[in-house]
């Protein structure tokens, strides 16, 4: 009886959790489905008559928004950070994992000590130096300069990471390839690159993910034409045929690319979630 009540009450619990972190995705499909006079003027839960074509509008047309070229600059973004830093930070990483040189262990730890920085404070002396060096503004495809920039020297949490998963592999690896002759950069391509799937799958997972939904920095170092998703569906969505001043909201536009914009990260997830639970599960903490 004990053991029956203990899986009640925690069973219970998880369908309460799931139910609470799913309704804000459950508002925005129902809030999309509405006509823009059902917030203005009535209050009601569900809609009176279901609004798909508030879909077709934001893909098929550019009133709402212009979905793809917006969709095709995040795309652009995500890919650049994503292969930038995850092959810089997985390369920084190899060679604090495995080089044992005098004050690595000094330069590591100022590397993590940057973790410790805002966000937002390292956005105004980036945003100087870009503007200085004429960064800002520029034509498509120079625009992502930025991005380049800042993840050349890749990102100190998945420094971290690297460091942590070369750090777990057998000292033998290296010893036979240095047996056979391969360089220290081929040791690092063809051998420990190859079986570290799951932590670059999770690098890559988040990398996306956190580039995807960022809207400040594009907001900072792009035009209005080179915007990302992000921004547009936060400053430039409107309803067909109404203008800003109007008392006709344009929220369910605003959900309706809300929703479109969420697919991407939920497909992305449910793709790789096996790798992603074996990078977090073999990633050890030695060193």
């Amino acid at each position: 009886m004990k053991l029956f009540l203990r899986n009640f009450v925690l069973y219970s619990l998880m369908i309460f959790l799931c139910i609470l972190f799913i309704f804000p995705f459950f508002w925005m499909i129902i809030t999309a489905l509405k006509q823009p006079e059902e917030l203005a003027f009535t209050i009601a839960f569900f809609p009176e008559a279901p609004q798909w074509i508030h879909f077709l509008e934001v893909i098929m047309t550019d009133e709402v928004i212009p979905f793809f070229p917006s969709f095709r600059n995040t795309l652009i973004v995500c890919t650049i950070v994503t292969v930038l830093v995850c092959f810089s930070s997985a390369m920084i990483g190899f060679g604090f994992a495995r080089f044992k040189a005098p004050g690595r262990n000094f330069l590591f730890s100022i590397i993590l000590a940057t973790m410790m920085l805002p966000q937002l404070m390292i956005f105004i002396p980036q945003y100087i130096m870009f503007a200085q060096l004429g960064f800002l503004s520029l034509e498509w495809p120079f625009c992502y300069l930025p991005w380049v920039v800042t993840s050349l020297p890749g990102w100190a949490i998945f420094i971290f990471y690297y460091r942590q998963f070369f750090a777990g592999l057998p000292k033998e690896l290296e010893d036979a390839a240095l047996i056979d002759g391969c360089g220290w950069f081929r040791i690092f391509w063809s051998i420990f690159m190859p079986v570290s799937g799951p932590a670059v799958t999770t690098t890559c997972i988040f990398l996306f993910q956190w580039t995807y939904t960022d809207y400040v920095t594009p907001l900072l170092y792009l035009t209005s034409e080179d915007q990302t998703l992000a921004v547009q569906m936060m400053t430039n969505t409107k309803a067909p045929g109404v203008s800003f001043t109007s008392m006709i909201p344009h929220i369910p536009y605003q959900m309706t690319v809300g929703i479109l914009f969420t697919l991407p990260l939920i497909m992305l997830f449910f793709f790789a979630q096996r790798y992603f639970m074996q990078g977090i599960s073999t990633t050890g903490i030695k060193g």
